[in-house]
């Protein structure tokens, strides 16, 4: 092979790469500008609901926060708004209550295995079962924060829980039980317990 097919071999080899190359880096830099900067360049934002208001932020991302648990509830497939919105709420009132469960019952779960802490296992259980019982039952806090209508008429709307109120079920339901279960009850550290329930909350978002 002469040295002039060489040149010109080697010089397509670096054209080829340098074409890759270019390629690979206006995709890479297409990826990146279509994530949006903030929810005003995110497509979803310009979708208009059945009551002329544009899809809220809280559709796409739930809001977060030390002192609430923000849960979205959905309704739909009913025949009134009104029917809708109390579906929305029962969907809500539902998945706030598996957060309650989930904290609650990782709570029960770290304190036995990190606190070293067996004693009456059905004890235990009986008490995270009241606890989730009692909390689940008290919906005193939860409210409607926002309400957003799609363009097909589905109702989704935010609603807020104050997370301090589960700390209060959780406390309250253990008093009793210390007052009442005192023998089985006695290897239970109330304190210890109640920090891991402020740990969960935090986890659980």
């Amino acid at each position: 092979m002469s040295l002039y097919l060489i040149r010109n071999f080697l010089r397509s080899i670096a054209v080829k790469k340098l074409i890759i190359a270019f390629l690979a880096f206006a995709a890479l830099a297409g990826a990146c500008k279509s994530k949006p900067d903030s929810y005003e360049d995110d497509p979803r934002s310009k979708i208009i609901g059945a009551e002329g208001i544009a899809r809220p932020e809280w559709m796409s991302r739930t809001p977060k926060s030390d002192e609430l648990y923000y849960v979205v509830g959905d309704g739909r497939d009913a025949s009134t708004d009104t029917v809708k919105r109390n579906l929305a709420r029962a969907d809500a009132l539902a998945k706030l209550s598996q957060w309650k469960n989930a904290v609650v019952a990782d709570t029960m779960k770290n304190y036995i295995e990190e606190g070293g802490t067996i004693g009456n296992t059905q004890t235990l259980m009986r008490f995270e079962q009241a606890t989730v019982t009692r909390s689940t039952a008290n919906v005193s806090g939860f409210d409607q924060e926002d309400v957003w209508v799609d363009q097909n008429g589905v109702y989704h709307i935010l609603y807020s829980y104050p997370k301090n109120n589960l700390s209060s079920d959780f406390k309250n339901t253990l008093s009793e039980f210390q007052r009442n279960e005192a023998a089985a009850f006695a290897e239970f550290k109330a304190d210890e317990a109640f920090k891991y329930l402020e740990t969960q909350l935090d986890k659980h978002e």
